[in-house]
C-alpha cells in the first residue's frame, strides 16, 4: 500500500508554496492539492522500508503444568 503524506506535511508544504507565490492569498486550495500531490508522488518514489514481522506471543504454562489465560 502506498503511503500518504501526513495532515501536517501537507499543511507546511502548501505554506512553503504560498510563501514562495509572494504570500499572494486566494489560492489555498490550488496549494494544498499542489502540496499534496508533490509528496505523495515523494513517497510513492522512495524505497518501500520492509515492515517488521509480528512477534507471536506464545503462552507459558505455570508451575503447576497448567494453562495460564
Amino acid at each position: 500500500m502506498a503511503q500518504k503524506p501526513t495532515r501536517e506535511e501537507v499543511e507546511l508544504r502548501a505554506y512553503e508554496i504560498y510563501i514562495e507565490r509572494g504570500a499572494q492569498d486566494g489560492h489555498d486550495v490550488e496549494d494544498w492539492i499542489v502540496a499534496e500531490d508533490e509528496l505523495s508522488n515523494r513517497l510513492a518514489s522512495e524505497p518501500q522500508q520492509a515492515t517488521p514481522a509480528p512477534t507471536t506471543l506464545h503462552r507459558t504454562a505455570t508451575a503447576s503444568g497448567g494453562d495460564r489465560r
